[in-house]
């Protein structure tokens, strides 16, 4: 097979963050990174005495977690504020969806409207006055899967 030419930076990439999953923000120019852990599919495997090979089956698959790093602002209305309140709210609800290109597909954090997108972590601003580096920020949300999907902005 021939070396693929389509490969792609993050550089072009879009975030959005959501407390309702209908309202917005725009986090391009905030956003530094997203990754992505979970998801993995349980399994079960079981020996017998008749046999060198086990049964193998497959279970559910586990929630995935969504990270979202990002530079820290005190702006009303910007990633670190609208975070903040989906973090301290009762119910924890945030959404996020990215796309890796312009023209690419989208990545939700939500399939369905009975599945909620949660809120697990909210890094608070830090950092080290020797270096000089921007203070940065991220959360953590926790959903039932990280699905393709039209965007909803």
């Amino acid at each position: 097979m021939a070396q693929t030419q389509s490969g792609m930076s993050f550089v072009e990439a879009y975030v959005f963050c959501s407390p309702d999953g209908t309202n917005w923000t725009d986090m391009a120019g905030h956003g530094a990174s997203v990754a992505v852990a979970g998801g993995k599919r349980a399994t079960g495997e079981q020996g017998t005495m008749d046999g060198v090979i086990p049964i193998v089956k497959g279970g559910t698959r586990a929630s995935t977690d969504v990270t979202v790093r990002f530079v820290y602002t005190e702006t009303d209305s910007e990633p670190f504020d609208v975070a903040q309140t989906a973090h301290e709210s009762a119910s924890g609800r945030f959404y996020v969806q990215y796309r890796v290109k312009n023209a690419g597909k989208w990545f939700k954090s939500f399939a369905a409207a009975n599945f909620d997108s949660i809120i697990t972590d909210l890094v608070k601003p830090q950092g080290d006055a020797t270096t000089g580096d921007v203070v940065m920020s991220e959360f953590i949300v926790k959903c039932a899967e990280l699905s393709e999907a039209a965007a909803s902005t």
